[in-house]
């Protein structure tokens, strides 16, 4: 396949915020479009940057006059409270993954007629309720991606968003599909349920991807393929991210690490290379964590003689976060996979914190060594402490980095990301129209 990726923009070398194939509303301004979004988890019930971002894109489509209903999972993390929110969200579909565990539901052929059922019904309802104009489509991991088929049978156009590459890795954890997938012969038991049993086409459906990266791994591991699909980076959100000047006062040692707490995020490496710092050095683990990670670390770090410098903690809101931010001396992003993209490191610079990172996957789009970040090989604790230790001691290389990082987070903003995917979402609408 030959895919014509434009380059992401980068801080400080002639950034441009022009998307791939720029597309304007030729027939005129549209009317209200009603679009129907899709996704396994949304704020605040989410454990990752990829559902914020999503409910980033759906307000800014609300604010530019559209109407927006989301449709996910029912997971519900205790003690969240739900606040007053632009985008009406409806958390009934019953999904295949058991949160709580970190792993696939196991469940029998009676279950998974019961839960495949309830998801057909309920979104056949809201396509009766709400009658969407286009469908946008963010994530079908560990859910029913017949939700996907039905779109397709009624002929709704549909709009994909790749943040990671969840399209070439997921579709075995729907138990439902799976059964049909594997024993085409078995069929005609989904439709005696009357139950639709095929898996999508994603023929007609236009996408975006938020990296190369992405893009690549989708091209080279995924029964579908995607070869108009344009790359649209993703960016931070300076409404609660505003860019903003680095923090004033001595360094102090405060290491700050923001997202899932998983290994191959690459926080055990961190946890070892604490050790190696001054004793001063604080860690603030802060984000969603099971109870067999925070076991394992504490373990680790009791080990290690560390213990009492570790922190776990949970942002309560984006204002929260960005006090977080702020009070910590530098940013660690160590992940240790192909990182599909990596919005943390922007929500960092932004604030004018140095970021320390590893620069995989789709990471390594935007992060610059010595120009917008410190980078240091993945898994290795001894080069993530001495990283570290060269932001705090020189203070030429921490005023360069925090400049680039700001530049960079002025480009890739969450307002860019959003008015290009408003066009994509119009564009699939027109072309609908046009038969």
């Amino acid at each position: 396949m030959t895919q014509d990726w434009c380059s992401p923009p980068l801080s400080g070398k002639g950034a441009s915020s022009a998307s791939c194939t720029p597309v304007g509303l030729s027939e005129g301004t549209l009317p209200v479009v009603k679009v129907l979004t899709i996704i396994h988890l949304y704020p605040p019930h989410h454990l990752g940057g990829y559902e914020v971002a999503c409910q980033g894109v759906m307000e800014r489509f609300v604010e530019r006059g559209d109407e927006v209903l989301v449709l996910t999972n029912d997971y519900r993390i205790e003690g969240v409270e739900e606040c007053g929110a632009s985008v009406p969200v409806r958390r009934e579909l019953a999904g295949w993954f058991n949160w709580e565990e970190w792993a696939p539901d196991r469940v029998g052929l009676a279950e998974r007629v019961r839960r495949e059922r309830h998801n057909q019904v309920t979104l056949r309802r809201v396509l009766a309720e709400f009658n969407p104009d286009v469908a946008s489509v963010w994530d079908l991991a560990f859910m029913s991606w017949t939700l996907a088929t039905i779109l397709e049978r009624r002929r709704i156009p549909t709009v994909l968003t790749f943040l990671d590459q969840w399209v070439a890795t997921s579709a075995p954890f729907d138990a439902w599909t799976r059964i049909f997938d594997r024993r085409p012969w078995a069929r005609p038991l989904g439709r005696a349920l009357g139950l639709e049993t095929r898996l999508p086409t994603f023929e007609g459906a236009s996408a975006s991807m938020a990296s190369a990266m992405i893009g690549a791994t989708i091209e080279e591991e995924s029964r579908w393929k995607f070869p108009a699909a344009e790359l649209v980076p993703l960016g931070v959100d300076t409404a609660d991210f505003p860019v903003s000047s680095p923090r004033q006062g001595p360094w102090s040692w405060r290491v700050l690490y923001v997202g899932r707490v998983v290994p191959h995020k690459g926080v055990y490496t961190l946890v070892r290379s604490l050790p190696l710092l001054p004793e001063q050095a604080r860690l603030e683990l802060v984000g969603y964590v099971h109870d067999k990670q925070r076991q394992e670390l504490l373990a680790l770090a009791e080990q290690l003689g560390v213990s009492d410098r570790v922190v776990f903690d949970v942002a309560r809101s984006r204002q929260d976060l960005l006090g977080r931010y702020k009070r910590a001396d530098v940013l660690v992003f160590p992940s240790e996979w192909p990182e599909p993209f990596g919005i943390v490191p922007l929500e960092a610079m932004a604030c004018g914190v140095p970021v320390v990172a590893t620069g995989t996957g789709g990471s390594g789009e935007f992060l610059e060594d010595g120009a917008n970040c410190v980078l240091f090989a993945p898994g290795d604790p001894e080069a993530l402490a001495a990283a570290v230790r060269r932001v705090a001691q020189d203070d030429e290389l921490r005023r360069r980095i925090t400049q680039g990082g700001a530049a960079t987070a002025s480009v890739l903003t969450m307002d860019r990301f959003a008015d290009r995917l408003h066009e994509l979402h119009r564009q699939a609408l027109q072309q609908d129209a046009r038969g």
